[in-house]
């Protein structure tokens, strides 16, 4: 099994994550064509969230844009604690479990399972997932090879998520540097990832997404504002509403942000790729709106991307029920009453929807991230 580490080489040669995992299939492929697919979900502990990540899949029959609490599937928890995998050589002696993804398999005529808690120097990430239509293919020298590719595909998710965690700790680091003056606190930039998610993990099907476009979405929607840093305190902290030529200032904090952000990109070496452009979008498009009357270019509909959509409900949102020095918290009624008259006219009408359907998940991040002091 020498293949492994000139592989490993091969596989840091591709540019992103696809065409990484993609590598990973042939490989897999060759050595075990009795496994005919592997997906692979990730772990928020804040909320003990299981969501989909990838899948070599076709379309109909992977399982995309599904979310599990780890608490409620206790087979896969006790794998997590036990940092143990898992292998079922026969599905159909799970015909009596009632859980979406079980039952999903057996429909689709799965047979037989691997299954792997990724873990990273002792940091649990998620699940890996492989797949046969054929009963007892998880065993002998077949195994062997599956093992050291599942290996494989946890560091490089690994190398994944911490790129993305990585700029998104640079960026957060930046905007420390408005600590103390800038009203929208901690708590907003972490409900803000939070909303942005809830309402990308509803509308990404519809618009061709997938399940890493979320986690993008969610790990970066917190930093939309990171332009905010050029905007001088009389104007950042007016506790009032602003006259034309201070909100004309505090316009170009999406322009200003967008210069900030190429600077941190380049020195970091993160200047491609689609969590780039993802992230370069959500800073410089959130104001943009579908009538073009946002800003900084006036944009129109679909013109304005998506990610700039999804964030730029979640803000309003979260601005109208949190606490300003100018104004009272809004209750989530009258927010959400807001958003779907400007639905349609000037923000997403299935961004606010997705709001509007998930509202049991939107309070459970309001509890978990309450305001400090209100």
């Amino acid at each position: 099994m020498q293949y492994f580490p000139s592989q490993w080489h091969q596989y840091q040669q591709e540019d992103h994550l696809d065409g990484k995992l993609k590598a990973v299939v042939k490989q897999l492929s060759i050595l075990c064509p009795e496994v005919e697919r592997f997906s692979v979900a990730v772990y928020d502990a804040q909320t003990d969230q299981l969501s989909t990540y990838y899948s070599t899949s076709s379309a109909d029959e992977a399982i995309t844009r599904y979310q599990a609490k780890l608490s409620d599937v206790p087979s896969l928890q006790m794998l997590r604690d036990n940092r143990v995998p898992r292998v079922i050589n026969e599905l159909l002696s799970l015909e009596s479990h009632d859980t979406e993804h079980s039952q999903r398999l057996l429909s689709q005529g799965w047979r037989s399972s691997y299954t792997v808690p990724m873990c990273y120097s002792d940091r649990f990430m998620g699940f890996l997932f492989f797949n046969s239509k054929k009963p007892d293919v998880f065993i002998g020298e077949q195994f062997l090879h599956i093992e050291l590719i599942s290996q494989l595909i946890t560091l490089l998710i690994h190398d994944e998520l911490t790129q993305t965690k990585t700029l998104k700790a640079a960026l957060k680091s930046a905007l420390a540097l408005t600590s103390g003056r800038d009203i929208e606190t901690g708590q907003h930039l972490e409900r803000m990832g939070y909303y942005s998610r809830i309402i990308a993990h509803q509308v990404a099907s519809q618009y061709g997404e997938n399940d890493q476009f979320v986690e993008q979405i969610f790990h970066f929607a917190p930093v939309h504002d990171i332009g905010k840093i050029a905007i001088p305190d009389h104007i950042l902290l007016k506790p009032a509403k602003l006259d034309a030529s201070e909100y004309e200032l505090m316009q170009t904090h999406t322009l200003k942000g967008a210069a900030m952000l190429e600077d941190i990109l380049q020195h970091h070496g993160l200047d491609d790729g689609d969590p780039c452009r993802i992230l370069r979008n959500i800073v410089l498009s959130h104001h943009e709106l579908l009538d073009g009357s946002g800003y900084p270019f006036g944009l129109e509909g679909d013109d304005i991307p998506l990610e700039a959509r999804i964030v730029a409900v979640a803000d309003i949102f979260d601005a109208l029920t949190s606490k300003r020095p100018y104004k009272k918290a809004w209750q989530n009624e009258q927010a959400l009453e807001t958003l779907q008259q400007m639905a349609g006219e000037k923000l997403c009408a299935d961004c606010v929807q997705a709001l509007v359907d998930k509202m049991d998940e939107v309070e459970q991040i309001q509890a978990l991230y309450e305001e400090s002091c209100v």
